[in-house]
C-alpha cells in the first residue's frame, strides 16, 4: 500500500470513472486498473463495485475511502509544512530597483524559478539605492544609469526603447519610424504617476523642446486605458507595452534621430558575482520572456509568488 495507490483510489471514486481518474494522473486506465486490483490484493477485499455507473465504493471500500482521504489529508499537510519551513530557513537575497514594472515582472519570474530562497525587492531612487548597495544592504540592485564604484561591477540586462503608438488615421503611420522633431507638432497622451516612467517621458519631452500645451498627462489608470483609444496618440516603452491583440489594429513606431533608449542594469559587489550567478541567468530569462509576451504594468497580473516580498522604502512605506 502507497500513497499513490491511495491517491488513485480516492480519485476513482470521486469522479465515478476510471476513465477520468486515468486521465486526472496521465497514466492509462490499464495503470490505474492494474494499481487499484494490487490495493485489493494486499488488503484482501474489493474496494469498487464496478457494476454501477458512476463506480461506488464496497463497503470494505468506504472503509478504506474515509482513511485515506484522512492520510492523504495529512500527507499534504506535512508537505505544505516542510515547504514553509523551508522558505522560513531559506536565505534573502535582497534587490533594490527603481523602476517597479521590473518588480512586478521580473522578479517573479525569478523568484518562482528559485523557490529555495527568498526575495525582497525594495523600490527607490536610485541614488537612496546606491547607497545602501554601498553599505551591504541589496546583494544587486537595478539601475538605469552606468555608475562607477570600486568593488562593484554592472552588466546590462536590457535596453528599453521608447515608442509612439498612432491613430488608424495619422498621416505618419506609412512610415517605419518617427523623427523626435516630428512629435513636437503632435498632441501626445503621457503618464503622470507611473514610477520609472513618467520621468523619463518627461524628460525626453524636454530634450525635444515639447510644447507643454500639446501634453496630456493623465494618471496610470487612464493612461493604460487610453492605450486601446483608437485616437489617442500616447508614448510607450519596450519594456511597457501593450498585448499585442490588443492594439493589433494600432502601429508603435520608434523614434529616431537619436535613437532614444535606456539601459536597464544590474550592479553588484564584485565578491558576489559566483553566488548571483544563477539568479542573474534567471532574471535575463524573465526580461527576454516579459519582452516576448509584452506587459503592461496595473493591466497584466503576474503570478504571485509566496518567495517574493516587494515593498517600497522605509519613508514612503509598504506598497
Amino acid at each position: 500500500m502507497n500513497l499513490f495507490q491511495l491517491n488513485l483510489f480516492v480519485n476513482t471514486i470521486h469522479s465515478g470513472s476510471m476513465k477520468v481518474a486515468a486521465d486526472n494522473f496521465y497514466i492509462s486506465q490499464s495503470a490505474l486498473s492494474q494499481n487499484i486490483k494490487k490495493l485489493e490484493s494486499e488488503l484482501g477485499c474489493t474496494l469498487i463495485d464496478r457494476t454501477h455507473s458512476p463506480l461506488k465504493p464496497t463497503l470494505y471500500g468506504k472503509i478504506v475511502l474515509d482513511r485515506a482521504e484522512r492520510i492523504l489529508f495529512l500527507a499534504n499537510e506535512i508537505e505544505e509544512e516542510i515547504a514553509r519551513r523551508k522558505r522560513i530557513d531559506a536565505q534573502t537575497i535582497m534587490v533594490g530597483s527603481f523602476y517597479p514594472t521590473l518588480a512586478n515582472s521580473e522578479m517573479v519570474y525569478v523568484a518562482n524559478a528559485h523557490p529555495d530562497l527568498n526575495f525582497q525587492v525594495v523600490i527607490d531612487d536610485e541614488p537612496a539605492l546606491l547607497a545602501e548597495l554601498v553599505k551591504g544592504t541589496f546583494d544587486f540592485v537595478l539601475l538605469s544609469k552606468p555608475r562607477s564604484i570600486p568593488g562593484f561591477e554592472s552588466f546590462e540586462l536590457t535596453r528599453e526603447q521608447l515608442f509612439v503608438s498612432l491613430p488608424n488615421n495619422s498621416p505618419l503611420l506609412d512610415k517605419e519610424s518617427i523623427a523626435c522633431d516630428e512629435v513636437t507638432g503632435l498632441q501626445v497622451t503621457v503618464p503622470s504617476d507611473l514610477d520609472g516612467v513618467s520621468s523619463w517621458y518627461h524628460e525626453f519631452l524636454d530634450e525635444i523642446d515639447m510644447k507643454q500645451e500639446n501634453v496630456n498627462e493623465l494618471s496610470s489608470e487612464e493612461y493604460f486605458a487610453a492605450m486601446v483609444n483608437p485616437d489617442v496618440i500616447h508614448f510607450r516603452s519596450s519594456l511597457m507595452t501593450a498585448p499585442l491583440n490588443m492594439l493589433s489594429k494600432k502601429r508603435h513606431l520608434p523614434l529616431v534621430e537619436p535613437e532614444i533608449w535606456r539601459s536597464i542594469l544590474v550592479m553588484y559587489p564584485t565578491v558576489k558575482a559566483k553566488k548571483l550567478e544563477s539568479i542573474f541567468k534567471t532574471l535575463k530569462q524573465g526580461v527576454q520572456t516579459a519582452s516576448a509576451i509584452s506587459i503592461i504594468p496595473k493591466l497584466l497580473q503576474f503570478s504571485a509568488s509566496s518567495n517574493l516580498v516587494i515593498k517600497e522604502s522605509v519613508e514612503k512605506g509598504d506598497e
